[in-house]
Order: C-alpha cells, then structure tokens, then sequence
C-alpha cells in the first residue's frame, strides 16, 4: 500500500469521525496532511543524509591520506637533515 492510498483512508476516515463530534480540533486535517507530506519526503531526506554520509566517510579518507603524506614528508625531512649534518661533519672533519 503507497503512502497516498493509506493518506487517502485517513483522511477519509478523519471527515466521517469529524461529522460525529461536537468539538473537533480544526487544525487535526492540517496536522494529519503535514505529516503525510513530511512521509512522502521522508526517503528524499534519508537518501540525502546518506549521500552526505558517504560524503563525510570520502573526505575523512582523504584527509587521513593527507597526514600520512606530510608525515612522510616530515620524516624524509627529518632523514635529509640528518644526511646534510653529516656531511657538514666530514666536510669540517675534511679541512681540519
């Protein structure tokens, strides 16, 4: 059964219980026609959180891929500065 057809049968069955009570709250069909439309998009929005799910899951890869990059950089850093000291050291070691 689609959300209209069961929108349909409340709505139905809201005008034949509205005619039979003395005090009925007017705003019950507007209420009762929100939350059927708010039900009708409701799979928009959860595809929509999904998609930004996914979205949020790629960039933290991303991101995760990026520090391993610059710490890589930062120990290849690290590894040229030592080399350069030591060739500073047999340099001096050289002209002594």
């Amino acid at each position: 059964m689609k959300n209209k057809d069961v929108e349909d049968i409340v709505v139905k069955a809201l005008e034949e219980y509205s005619s039979k009570q003395d005090k009925w709250d007017a705003n019950i069909e507007t209420i009762t026609k929100e939350a059927f439309a708010e039900l009708r998009v409701k799979p928009l929005h959860q595809t929509t959180l999904q998609r930004k799910d996914r979205e949020i899951d790629h960039l933290k890869e991303e991101l995760h891929q990026y520090k391993n990059a610059i710490d890589n950089l930062r120990g290849y850093i690290t590894f040229l500065d030592s080399k350069i000291s030591k060739l500073e050291h047999q340099l001096d070691e050289h002209y002594e």
